[in-house]
């Protein structure tokens, strides 16, 4: 019988406590692979011409620009605050919601929001302004800018119309043939207290306003 306080034991633990680091570790590295490997697949992603195909592929880019993303900590009023994606003009319902359907970021449970107006950005980290309100957005940046103006809150805007970039938007879905891409412009991030990982900025192209 080993003493629960011997040499034997204390040296037990402690291969018990490396392999279980060694695990996580691994678990850890293994979730980071996976998603550069979907961000960078989904960045030469066919498309079919359907609606319902365009927002899956949307979708997941969506949520790998949030895992690429560091958020400043006043972004988030506690730590039980969800991560929020808010989206407006976008004409496949329910889509991004199954893809982040029980996915998380940096621990935080995912939640959708449906926006009707530019003026209920409050919780919002992401807003994404779809071809349906491409109108329109101008002033949903503008409510952007001004969340961040008077509260400091930095949300990272995505969209599809053409003056996207032009406006002050940061990240626009662009289309070659049946191929998605997307545009970057790293500095209206900055502005805002976003942090955009290298890894994110190699796939992307890089652009200013003209």
């Amino acid at each position: 019988m080993i003493d629960p306080y011997s040499p034997a034991r204390e040296e037990g633990n402690g291969r018990h406590c490396v392999t279980f680091w060694f695990t996580q570790m691994k678990k850890f590295l293994a979730r980071c692979v996976i998603s550069i490997s979907i961000l960078l697949a989904g960045t030469f992603t066919f498309m079919s011409q359907t609606p319902s195909v365009e927002g899956q592929v949307k979708a997941g880019f969506l949520y790998n620009f949030a895992q690429f993303i560091q958020w400043p900590n006043q972004a988030f009023s506690d730590r039980e605050m969800p991560f929020t994606m808010c989206v407006t003009g976008d004409s496949v319902e329910g889509v991004l919601e199954k893809t982040v359907e029980r996915q998380t970021i940096n621990g935080r449970r995912i939640a959708v929001r449906r926006l009707g107006a530019p003026d209920n950005l409050h919780g919002c980290h992401l807003l994404y302004v779809g071809k349906l309100e491409a109108k329109r957005t101008t002033e949903f940046l503008g409510a952007a800018s001004r969340a961040f103006a008077t509260e400091g809150l930095p949300i990272l805007t995505v969209g599809d119309s053409e003056d996207f970039i032009n406006v002050g938007g940061m990240i626009r879905f662009t289309e070659a043939g049946n191929r998605v891409r997307f545009e970057i412009n790293p500095d209206a991030a900055e502005r805002v207290s976003l942090r955009l990982s290298a890894n994110l900025l190699r796939v992307a192209d890089i652009v200013r306003p003209r």
